[in-house]
């Protein structure tokens, strides 16, 4: 008697006590819905944050879309609007979720190795929600007044082995299409008076499908996109390049094209399209084919009819990696 007493406090004092069952699902379920709840909080302050950045887009005058100034080279653009809108959407996000942190497009110095360099900072270290925000998602689309710019808000949690994004928004404020996801609990697009229509990736083969690609600004990124864009364009239906990665990857997610490649993104760019994508039903990898994470860089997101096939293909011509990076 002594000894299963003694057994059961040196059990409790080293935390190995197995709850009767009904206690241990109970204590599980409550804390996923803590998480649940959390989630949907990440994705009411994302979607308040970026749809009010996007009033800035809509009402910009032709002075709002002036250039700045050249970032990484002269493809890649700053206006007056990217910082408004970076400064409104991050205010509302910062208030709405305490303790949470920015990794936004704005505050990092141009180029590959710094946006590298600053996600892997930012999701280290903390346990909290790391906003990933692009501000204006297709700079040069808004300069030159094509409707075909988007603000991108992820929710990435690090209080796991990798940081994962959790919730998602993109806006396009042009459309007045609002795109959204939580981790678990699908994709939807808003439409006009707020319902919430789930989205569906397209289950067509490549032979069938439009791909979307990117048009990178550097030369080191451009080279292999322009191979991928060559072995995949007589092989697929047809091939659009929109000038915004957010907006390509909510299309994937709605069904609007099956598949989107490019071989160097940042976490801003990619966190809320690729959760789109993976809940409305697709299959978002890098060009190895291991799952997305927010450090990656390489994307192949697709639905799941033809994203084997283009993941091949892309990556037999390099296509989606940088000519510098091996395979791995």
């Amino acid at each position: 008697m002594w000894a299963r007493a003694l057994l059961s406090l040196s059990c409790v004092a080293h935390g190995f006590v197995r709850l009767p069952r009904p206690l241990a699902v109970a204590r599980t379920r409550a804390t996923t819905a803590r998480r649940a709840g959390a989630h949907d909080a990440y994705l009411e302050a994302a979607c308040e944050a970026a749809t009010a950045a996007g009033a800035l887009i809509r009402d910009a005058s032709a002075d709002a879309r002036t250039v700045e100034k050249s970032k990484a080279n002269a493809k890649d653009l700053l206006t007056k609007t990217d910082l408004a809108c970076q400064e409104k959407a991050a205010s509302i996000l910062l208030d709405r979720i305490p303790g949470s942190s920015l990794l936004g497009e704005e505050d990092v110095a141009p180029g590959t190795d710094a946006a590298k360099r600053a996600a892997e900072s930012a999701f280290a270290g903390t346990d909290a929600c790391v906003w990933a925000l692009d501000p204006i998602d297709g700079t040069a689309n808004f300069v030159d007044g094509l409707p075909l710019s988007t603000i991108s808000v992820g929710a990435v949690a690090c209080d796991g082995d990798a940081p994962r994004v959790v919730a998602g928004v993109v806006y396009d404020p042009h459309r007045d299409e609002l795109f959204g996801a939580v981790e678990g609990g699908g994709a939807w697009v808003s439409e006009r008076g707020g319902a919430r229509r789930p989205l569906t990736a397209s289950s067509n083969q490549l032979e069938d499908a439009i791909i979307y690609a990117g048009a990178p600004p550097t030369l080191r990124a451009l080279a292999p996109s322009l191979r991928g864009i060559a072995a995949v364009a007589p092989r697929a239906r047809t091939m659009r390049l929109l000038g915004s990665a957010a907006l390509m990857l909510a299309y994937v997610a709605a069904g609007r094209g099956a598949a989107y490649f490019e071989c160097d993104l940042a976490a801003w760019d990619t966190s809320a399209g690729c959760l789109l994508v993976a809940e409305a039903g697709g299959v978002v990898t890098d060009a190895s084919g291991n799952p997305y994470t927010p450090l990656t860089r390489q994307i192949v997101a697709a639905g799941p009819g033809c994203h084997a096939e283009l993941l091949e293909l892309v990556d037999s011509v390099g296509g989606a990696r940088l000519d510098d990076e091996a395979a791995g």
